[in-house]
């Protein structure tokens, strides 16, 4: 009888332009597992992002096939910003639930840095991609709360990016 794999849960930890979608593409692509982005399936529905009522309800709903695929053993790359350490912690406590593992990838850049990003990023406004304002931006980074190394040591591994 053959060892069943534990399946592991791959959380990101960042506000927009960290890198998220880049490393959760780059991990897709090298077949680390099945990549839930809720922005991406609101773009494909035709959906406004500034919609965050729908926005709400989408990643709800597609949290729930993640946690269904964890539980059937597959591997899930869950590409949400996690801003709030209360979702980080439901996160964690229902892959156990799953009995699945959790990598954290925490993006801990600059202000400077993100901004230069996504300037940028509004430049090219890639598929996907939500142009954001700078007072936006930093209304976001007000309210993100950064994971202390005490919080990443709760993960099964994490790594920092900065």
């Amino acid at each position: 009888m053959a060892l069943q794999k534990q399946p592991t849960l791959i959380l990101f930890c960042g506000l927009p332009g960290s890198g998220k979608t880049t490393l959760a593409k780059r991990l897709e692509q090298t077949g680390k597992g099945i990549r839930i982005c809720t922005d991406e399936w609101q773009e494909h529905l035709g959906i406004d992002h500034s919609n965050e009522d729908f926005h709400e309800k989408l990643q709800a709903r597609l949290y729930t096939l993640a946690l269904t695929l964890l539980s059937n053993g597959q591997d899930v790359i869950l590409e949400d910003g996690l801003w709030q350490k209360s979702e980080r912690s439901q996160k964690r406590m229902d892959a156990k639930k799953c009995n699945a593992r959790t990598e954290m990838h925490f993006f801990d850049l600059s202000f400077d840095e993100i901004w230069r990003r996504l300037e940028k990023r509004n430049e090219k406004l890639a598929h996907g991609a939500v142009s954001m304002s700078r007072p936006q931006f930093e209304s976001y980074w007000h309210i993100f709360q950064r994971p202390d190394e005490s919080e990443l040591k709760l993960f099964d591994t994490y790594t920092i990016y900065n």
